[in-house]
């Protein structure tokens, strides 16, 4: 998966922009606050259609326009794209080759990008809420099956949620029906990040050794039922809804279901989170991104686009070099420096450099 050109109008502090960008690699170099990661983040738009730092839709309109729009011609492995998102005050129109799209499980899996950032650290150390976040995009990102079971089941947990805060007394047999229809999405939704877990572990500790020389991280799946026998993953959820039926009626809210699981990374069966370095955090979650690439092309048959946000000043010489392995011809990478002189002459000497100031891209010397 490769994106030839991207066009930005009113977007962030873009008036207007048209790239054509390498179809292998890419140094976006600039002084902070030029736009370097609003041209990332605009990527990850067209691919989510949300941006990953936790704004609304509306801020990312240039402040003195009403509307923004975003597009990229996406060469596939089997087909090529036009991918369109339009933004205003009333919402936001996405479109694949000009014709709308009305769900969002119909248009995710477009295009597919994953992306590093100083602000993903968050993910370990920040609630469950986060690295829940994290799970059901990316997974959504290649299971469009995935996205519309996680739809369904958050609009069943809301509807509970609403009817358990009525004051009235409650309907059991109602409810029951309710944790009925929840059970199967939910058993559904569990499997799938148990199977997307296994196969970052596949990975995820080569990578981390590799870059770090350091062994025995892993991704550990937190539930609120017991998942030790698979085939009981079903009958143990069941039933555990049922015990705590009265308890959710108390606290007027659903307290069980995989809006409530959670993950952990590991270090040697040691809570990462709670005795890692602030280095170790950071190169977990750059060899988390990596095993993506993998499972990503794995089982969406093509590559996604890596997206790498100011990585290289974070890094000391050794695991710059240790990276640098991973960044191949396969996957079309965005990399952004306020340095150049951060990036490893090879890299640079095979990348297309643009220059970003106030905005505005022209090509690196």
């Amino acid at each position: 998966m490769i994106i030839d050109k991207i066009k930005l109008k009113n977007y962030r502090n873009y008036d207007n922009l048209e790239l054509k960008l390498n179809h292998k690699l890419n140094i976006i170099i600039g002084d902070n606050a030029q736009g370097k990661t609003n041209l990332l983040e605009s990527i990850y738009v067209l691919s989510i259609t949300k941006s990953y730092l936790h704004v609304n839709d509306k801020n990312l309109i240039n402040f003195d326009d009403n509307f923004s729009i975003l597009e990229a011609n996406v060469i596939g492995k089997d087909n090529n794209k036009k991918l369109k998102i339009i933004i205003n005050s009333k919402g936001k129109q996405v479109l694949v080759n000009d014709k709308e799209i009305k769900k969002l499980s119909d248009y995710i899996t477009n295009l597919r990008v994953i992306i590093f950032s100083p602000d993903n650290i968050r993910m370990i150390k920040d609630g469950p809420s986060v690295r829940r976040k994290f799970l059901n995009v990316e997974i959504s990102q290649i299971s469009s099956r995935y996205i519309k079971t996680l739809m369904d089941y958050n609009n069943l947990i809301n509807q509970k949620n609403e009817y358990l805060k009525l004051p009235s007394n409650k309907n059991y047999d109602y409810l029951d029906i309710l944790n009925d229809k929840l059970c199967d999405l939910a058993i559904y939704i569990i499997k799938y990040r148990l199977k997307f877990i296994d196969n970052i572990n596949k990975y995820i500790n080569d990578i981390f050794f590799e870059i770090t020389n350091i062994n025995g991280l892993r991704l550990k799946y937190v539930s609120n039922v017991e998942l030790d026998d698979e085939e009981l993953i079903k009958e143990k959820f069941r039933d555990k809804l049922d015990k705590f039926l009265d308890k959710e009626i108390n606290y007027k809210m659903s307290l069980i279901g995989p809006h409530r699981d959670d993950f952990i990374f590991e270090l040697n069966d040691k809570n990462l989170s709670l005795y890692g370095s602030q280095g170790q955090l950071r190169c977990a979650i750059l060899a988390l991104k990596l095993s993506e690439v993998k499972i990503f092309s794995n089982i969406g048959n093509d590559y996604p686009i890596l997206l790498l946000d100011d990585i290289f000043s974070e890094l000391d010489i050794k695991k710059k070099n240790n990276l640098i392995k991973y960044i191949n011809d396969d996957v079309q990478t965005i990399i952004t420096t306020t340095d150049i002189n951060l990036i490893d002459d090879e890299l640079v000497k095979k990348a297309s450099i643009f220059e970003i100031k106030d905005g505005k891209l022209f090509p690196g010397k």
